[in-house]
This record gives C-alpha cells, sequence and structure tokens, in this order.
C-alpha cells in the first residue's frame, strides 16, 4: 500500500496545473501547544526506488559536488527530532501562525484548511528531518517532486484521532515560512509529497480538523525551492 500512496501522490502532483498558494488556511486561536512524548527514534533510510518513496516524472538529483545522479542511486533519510527540536519547531509553528504576516501558505489544495485538532490545539504529533543522501553519505538536492509514505500508527505514536480529525504535515522553508503539503490516507497509511529542496527539510505532522484524504485535490501546488 505505500508504495501504491507514493506513486499515486506523484502521479496525482504530474498531471495537475500547477497554481499559486492558497491562502485559504483557517484563522484560528490556538488553546493550547502539545508536543507528543513519544517523538524520537532511529535515523533511517530508504532508497527512492523502494515500497516508501516515488519520484515526480522529470524530477533532477544534484549532490552536493554538483554530479547529477540518478534516483536510483539516492535514499530518503529520515531522522526523528529529539525532544528539544520538536519543542522548538512548535514554537516556531505556533508563532508563524499567530502571525500578521504570512508565515504559513497551503498548497495542499484544499479549501479552509485548520491546523488545530477539536479542541483547538496545536498537537503534534510528530517531527522529523528528511533529506536525500547518496550511498556515500553525500547530499543530494532535487528540483521536482517526491512523496513518502509511512504506517499512520508510527505517525501518531499511539494516538488515536477521533471523529472529524485527520493528520496534517508542513515543513519550515529555509526562509522561515511553513509550508502546508498534500496529504494522503487510507487503510492506515500515510503519504506526504515534498517539493523542490536543497537540503535536509524539517517536517511537522500536525493533528487537524477535517477529513483524511483519499486523493490529491485537483489544485494542489509546489513551493518554491527551499
Amino acid at each position: 500500500m505505500a508504495i501504491v500512496l507514493s506513486a499515486v501522490m506523484a502521479l496525482t502532483m504530474g498531471t495537475t496545473a500547477m497554481a499559486a498558494p492558497s491562502p485559504s488556511i483557517t484563522t484560528e486561536t490556538v488553546q493550547q501547544v502539545v508536543v507528543s512524548s513519544s517523538i524520537g527514534g532511529a535515523q533511517q533510510a530508504v532508497s527512492l526506488s523502494g515500497q516508501q518513496t516515488a519520484t515526480l516524472p522529470g524530477t533532477t538529483f544534484v549532490t552536493a559536488s554538483g554530479q547529477t545522479v540518478d534516483a536510483a542511486a539516492v535514499a530518503m533519510v529520515t531522522t526523528p527530532a529529539t525532544a528539544e527540536q520538536a519543542q522548538a519547531a512548535a514554537a516556531s509553528l505556533v508563532a508563524a501562525i499567530a502571525s500578521s504576516d504570512v508565515k504559513v501558505v497551503n498548497f495542499t489544495g484544499q479549501g479552509a484548511l485548520s491546523l488545530t485538532d477539536a479542541a483547538g490545539n496545536l498537537n503534534i504529533v510528530n517531527n522529523m528531518t528528511i533529506g536525500l543522501s547518496t550511498a556515500s553519505g553525500e547530499a543530494v538536492a532535487q528540483n521536482g517532486s517526491i512523496s513518502a509514505a509511512f504506517a499512520l500508527s508510527d505517525i501518531l505514536g499511539g494516538k488515536t484521532l477521533n471523529v472529524g480529525e485527520t493528520v496534517q504535515a508542513l515543513y519550515q522553508r529555509a526562509d522561515g515560512t511553513w509550508v502546508a503539503v498534500p496529504v494522503v490516507i487510507i487503510n492506515g497509511t500515510i503519504a506526504i509529497a515534498l517539493p523542490a529542496f536543497g537540503g535536509a527539510v524539517n517536517v511537522t505532522f500536525v493533528v487537524a480538523q477535517g477529513t483524511p484524504s483519499t486523493t490529491v485535490s485537483a489544485t494542489a501546488a509546489t513551493s518554491p525551492r527551499t
């Protein structure tokens, strides 16, 4: 199911006419910031040609030394955040939500996107760094889009979703702006789509009001390169 979800996301993004970012994030007052105590674990690396990832056709990969490499030679590396890193991400995200400037942008294609749970809390259930590297450990940049799939139970860390709740993923760009990205949830698996990035990105998963999506909206968009 993981590869199916990732492939569906990549193909859908590939056939979509990319739109401008939607400003349609619901204005909310965060009641509390809740950071899961289960965040953590071991670093994992999986091949981009494996069962947990998919690549948008036309995506290119370049190493830090400037060499173009094939996707088959690239691994996606996920590094769970420490408790301190998760708290720092939470502080940054809640400040962005409260800012009078646009610090959170919506590239999911969904309207009225919520970032708080049914109780009005900013409920962070997982936080990790996602990057790309070669077998020798050299960092790789990607210019296109990749998708990654995870077991929903691993992302939730033992939490269960209430009726009317889903999971939303956001990543932080180099300029500090947060970007909400497309998420698909089917049969206990969650997949996210990440646009072009030059280095590893911080990805935060929050429980949010809404219905889990099983497809990517036709108005979804990629964000500028991080």
